[in-house]
């Protein structure tokens, strides 16, 4: 199960956004107001279960809702991976949103659409309460120049380019989730917790994220 937490402190990120970090999502204080995304009418995750849905959507009969220009489904073919993507904002705890179903990814709808430019974030769950089958499971497998493909509401497709692959210590994750190589124009990081689960803290102590650069 995802749980993006990081311990309490703030940070004043490059991007200009203010962050506070809080047992297992990053979570924004002040929004970008010039936010393109800010009035989408597409529906937006904002509530955070700690059992989501663990069943296929195909056995659910999930319907993805979104707009022509928001992220439908995020394809990694090496690592078997089709998934619907949903969009995720705050949730109850002022974190940001996860799905509510660990094959479902979320883009958050905070940073920009896939493939524009600046940085976007899509995060995924590695397990579930019962099932130990989420989305990003196989993150870590991923290498240096492997792709990663997002189709969009209307269909059409953006590519990415693996760039960098980090596991690092869920302290030391956020100021790398929302940092953007100079050198990488449209960039999208995926995240995913890894490592060993803490029982008391309930999180994961690390954290996968996968840096990529849009290709076309």
């Amino acid at each position: 199960m995802l749980k993006l937490a990081f311990k309490k402190n703030h940070i004043l990120l490059t991007i200009g956004l203010v962050l506070s970090i809080v047992g297992g999502t990053v979570i924004f204080i002040k929004e970008n107001k010039n936010n393109p995304n800010k009035a989408t009418t597409a529906p937006v995750i904002t509530f955070s279960t700690d059992s989501p849905e663990e069943k296929t959507p195909s056995s659910i009969g999930y319907k993805w809702r979104g707009l022509g220009n928001d992220p439908k489904s995020i394809i990694i073919e090496k690592l078997g991976i089709d998934a619907f993507v949903q969009n995720v904002g705050v949730d109850q705890n002022n974190e940001i949103a996860v799905p509510n179903n660990i094959h479902i990814a979320g883009w958050f709808i905070n940073t920009v659409r896939p493939g524009e430019k600046g940085l976007s974030i899509i995060d995924g769950h590695v397990n579930g309460v019962t099932s130990d089958e989420g989305v990003f499971k196989r993150l870590p497998d991923l290498v240096i120049g492997d792709t990663v493909r997002v189709v969009f509401g209307d269909n059409t497709t953006v590519s990415f380019v693996v760039k960098d692959n980090k596991n690092v210590a869920t302290s030391d994750s956020a100021s790398l989730l929302f940092s953007q190589n100079p050198t990488i124009g449209r960039q999208l990081n995926l995240i995913t917790c890894t490592g060993n689960y803490n029982r008391v803290q309930r999180e994961y102590e690390r954290r996968q994220i996968t840096i990529l650069e849009k290709v076309n």
